[in-house]
């Protein structure tokens, strides 16, 4: 670029020139005409006039040769300057030439090159650096290594030559400046209080030296400067070169924090969240918080790591998270909602897209608190986006007198929507799956209750966040909170029926994803008259969808030694709720870890369905493909055509989930 700049301005001053010897002759030309006009007419006024445009033209060309020469002296050419001493000005800067022909063969050198032992004059340029060949497509500059260190090339196509500079001390100063940018990181440890809560006075001052000793041999080894900032907390500095070779270790002191403490019986974890890519410390340390956050409500023993003008990224979360009875929190919770609907003028629950038996009887459930508070109270629903078995008893309910006015549309409840309501999201914290996300951004005070591991998406600006990624259920988690009511909430048989179904469904009849917690919620609906018989009669599957179930299941094929993936037919639209159906079915199979189950739920969506023992997390592998759910109950749905696309999609986000857990 410099080159063709150079040769335009030697280009502009030869223009010049050759324009100030057209105006020369043009003013001689004026003087002769203005003499020759005054010897014709031998007055006095024509002599004055001519001598007066003779010294006018005099000084206009003295000027005019003044201007063009003070333009050409500025534009001195570098070749006038160095002379002989160009390549001596060349080496000093480390710039280095190649000169070709036009079969790109190198025919010249310059000395630069020569002298760091380039002996290639005579060669194919591209054979000698293949890399090259992009100059003479698009781009202008490329950077290439000759002899460990690096140039940046640019190729000025119309004198055939190439252009090299030496960039390796800039690049390793680069290197160096992005390696000491700060990086700032929350730790806790999970489970830290009630361990030490439940301990003998000696053995808990043990533990806590133990875990203390762990994160502070760690934060040594590795160079992080590691301050302990509450009871379970530490707060850690470290630069980018530190978190990089924590990434190529995959975060290792998450298992090893956690056999060490297993070796003196007991189960603790870390959740981490690292805030990286801000040069100001406040933003750093908002992200930090931000990711330690979301760590914890995935279910803890995991690194969240939030960059700035990037996704999210997760590390480890290969256990299940620890029922934690928190009494105090759901005492706390519990207090709080209730005070936030004593204080609203209006109640509106919502659920999830294609809602079921837990996002429906969470509904009824936070519905008849409302109630017990005598608080005006709509439940979301949508009718045309309810699970097939959901559908057949909300649409029952529908017409019976007590819920006519209870369930409201989408629209409606846009309609309806005080300026002092309350919007109760339950089941759900992503408000793409919100029943209408409209009302997300209508209603400003809004409370999410959920027990799925939280994602990046989130319902923007929640006055109130219950987030327990260990219950089994939203139904459990409101059954706690009914304790803490001074008032009783009244539940029907039937609503304690469809309460009960949605446990059911979501611990696939009490297998997975159970604790102490569960069955004391499944035992208090049981005291509410709960028919334990009809629930999993509202479960039972008619005779076309057993075939269909059976069909997808005979699909199953091995993927590695302990998992299993089902497909169904190109042709065949399927529900979501079968293909769980499914995976639940197969991962009853013996010495199976995982069951992955695909299946088209649109003509251009395919919705894959995951479930796992507690050996897998298939939770981080349906976030690989956009999705997201549980530790052992996820999903996920991808917009195509073609069901083979997506098992080939699968099958490389399984592999990449097992090559980062066995690199650990």
């Amino acid at each position: 670029m410099y080159n063709v700049f150079i040769r335009g301005e030697i280009a502009m001053i030869k223009k010049l020139v050759q324009l100030r010897k057209s105006i020369y002759v043009l003013l001689t030309i004026e003087v002769l005409i203005m003499f020759f006009v005054a010897l014709l007419m031998k007055d006095f006024v024509s002599i004055i006039l001519a001598i007066y445009i003779l010294i006018k033209n005099i000084i206009c060309a003295v000027v005019l040769f003044y201007i063009i020469k003070i333009i050409a002296d500025n534009n001195y050419s570098v070749k006038e300057a160095l002379n002989a001493d160009s390549e001596n000005a060349l080496i000093f800067g480390g710039i280095g030439l190649i000169k070709y022909d036009e079969n790109r063969n190198i025919v010249w050198i310059s000395d630069l090159l020569y002298e760091q032992g380039l002996r290639i004059v005579g060669k194919k340029l591209l054979e000698w650096r293949p890399l090259l060949a992009v100059l003479f497509e698009d781009e202008d500059i490329k950077t290439i290594d000759i002899n460990s260190r690096k140039y940046q090339v640019y190729n000025s196509r119309d004198s055939r030559l190439l252009l090299l500079k030496d960039v390796t001390d800039l690049d390793t100063i680069s290197k160096e400046y992005e390696d000491q940018q700060l990086c700032i990181a929350y730790i806790t440890i999970d489970n830290y209080n009630d361990t030490i809560e439940y301990a003998e006075e000696q053995k808990a001052a043990y533990i806590q030296t133990t875990a203390r000793q762990i994160l502070f041999d760690w934060a040594k080894e590795n160079g992080i400067i590691l301050k302990k900032y509450k009871e379970d907390g530490y707060l850690a500095v470290f630069n980018e070169r530190i978190y990089r070779k924590q990434v190529e270790d995959k975060f290792k002191i998450l298992d090893t924090f956690k056999k060490k403490i297993e070796d003196i019986g007991e189960v603790m974890a870390l959740s981490i969240g690292i805030g990286r890519g801000s040069k100001l410390f406040r933003e750093l340390d908002e992200m930090a918080f931000n990711a330690i956050s979301l760590s914890y409500s995935r279910g803890g023993d995991q690194v969240a790591v939030k960059t700035l003008d990037e996704s999210i990224r997760y590390f480890g979360g290969n256990s299940q998270g620890n029922e934690k009875s928190n009494k105090v929190r759901a005492r706390v919770i519990s207090q709080t909602l209730i005070s936030l609907i004593k204080q609203s003028s209006h109640v509106l629950v919502m659920g999830h897209k294609q809602s079921d038996f837990d996002s429906f009887g969470a509904s009824i459930a936070i519905s008849a608190l409302a109630k017990a508070y005598e608080k005006k109270v709509n439940v979301v629903l949508d009718f045309n986006s309810l699970e097939e078995k959901t559908a057949n008893v909300a649409n029952q309910l529908r017409n019976e007198e007590k819920y006519k006015s209870l369930f409201v549309s989408p629209v409606r409840a846009l309609e309806i929507a005080e300026e002092n309501a309350l919007l109760v999201v339950v089941d759900n914290h992503k408000p793409s799956l919100a029943i209408s996300d409209m009302l997300l951004d209508v209603v400003d005070k809004k409370v999410v209750i959920d027990h799925h591991r939280r994602g990046e998406e989130f319902v923007d600006l929640p006055i109130l966040t219950y987030l327990e990624p260990a219950a089994s259920s939203t139904v459990e988690l409101i059954v706690e909170l009914f304790e803490y009511s001074k008032i009783d909430v009244e539940i029907s048989a039937q609503e304690a029926t469809i309460m009960y179904a949605g446990m059911l469904i979501d611990t696939n009849n009490f297998r997975t994803r159970v604790g102490a917690r569960t069955f004391q919620a499944a035992a208090r609906l049981r005291e509410m008259n709960a028919n334990v018989c009809e629930a999993y009669e509202f479960l039972q599957n008619d005779y076309k969808t057993t075939q269909e179930i059976l069909s997808v299941s005979a699909s199953a094929y091995p993927f590695g030694k302990d998992i299993l993936i089902a497909y169904g037919k190109d042709d065949e639209i399927y529900d979501r709720t079968l293909l769980a159906k499914v995976g639940n079915e197969l991962l009853d199979v013996s010495d199976i870890k995982a069951v992955f189950v695909v299946g088209k739920t649109a003509k251009e969506k395919v919705a894959i369905s995951a479930r796992s023992k507690t050996d897998v997390n298939v939770q981080l592998i349906m976030e690989e493909l956009g999705g997201g759910g549980h530790f052992s109950m996820a999903a996920t749905q991808i917009n195509e055509t073609d069901i083979k696309v997506v098992l080939n999609r699968l099958e490389e986000a399984i592999d990449h989930y097992l090559d980062g857990r066995n690199g650990e």
